[in-house]
């Protein structure tokens, strides 16, 4: 029972940092979604569509619309591969970095109250 009570909390630490998040980002062109995708292709330039679902957990329609968005604003490229002409590849522009930079320390302030705390370890292989 230990467990659940352990998953449950981290689901409840994930929400109000999400929450918190969610807040910080306000007023600008980001949203928690949008700015974990831009995260994911700065750490991985060269991604596919495929890399940011499953770094994300989403499903591929929400993918497909965060990347939309990012490609309209200006935040990413999206080319196709020069090896697999049927994969698209993702790059994050000059525009992409200054986003992320920009929300960086309101980010860090966001999570701090919610990550300061020792989070309970959840041993998923036992249950």
């Amino acid at each position: 029972m230990e467990a659940v009570a352990d998953t449950l909390e981290l689901l409840r630490r994930a929400s109000l940092i999400a929450a918190s998040i969610e807040d910080a980002l306000a007023g600008t062109d980001l949203t928690v979604d949008r700015w974990r995708a831009l995260a994911c292709i700065e750490s991985s330039p060269g991604c596919s569509m495929s890399d940011v679902i499953d770094a994300l957990v989403i499903p591929s329609t929400s993918a497909t619309r965060i990347v939309d968005f990012l490609v309209e604003i200006g935040a990413i490229f999206r080319t196709v591969s020069p090896h697999d002409r049927r994969r698209t590849t993702l790059r994050l522009s000059s525009h992409g970095q200054a986003l992320l930079r920009d929300v960086e320390p309101t980010i860090v302030d966001a999570s701090r109250p919610q990550t300061s705390e020792r989070l309970p370890t959840v041993d998923l292989a036992s249950s």
